[in-house]
């Protein structure tokens, strides 16, 4: 069941980081018209973060250890509070 849902999970990161990386413009418009480069390059960094969030999971996914598992979602949760966070800050001065 753990599998199951650590592959669903990574399958929805790399969904995430192709619409980050390839298609940002819907989140474009909660930032300012003079950051819109640095915006561009946020989200793609981000994207390329979830990207590889995306493939470890699914290694941790096929690897199937508890211990792994869980840092992996520690490092998970940690990364999207971090973008959650920033984002707020950006968005917030525009």
């Amino acid at each position: 069941m753990v599998r199951i849902l650590l592959f669903l999970l990574a399958l929805i990161l790399l969904i995430c980081s192709y619409y980050l990386i390839k298609k940002p413009q819907g989140l474009l418009v909660l930032f300012s018209k003079e950051s819109q480069n640095e915006s561009r390059s946020f989200l793609r960094q981000f994207g390329y973060l979830y990207a590889l969030l995306g493939i470890v999971g699914i290694i941790m996914g096929i690897i199937n250890q508890r211990t792994y598992s869980m840092i992996y979602l520690i490092v998970l949760l940690v990364a999207a509070a971090i973008f959650a966070l920033v984002m707020g800050a950006k968005t917030k001065k525009g």
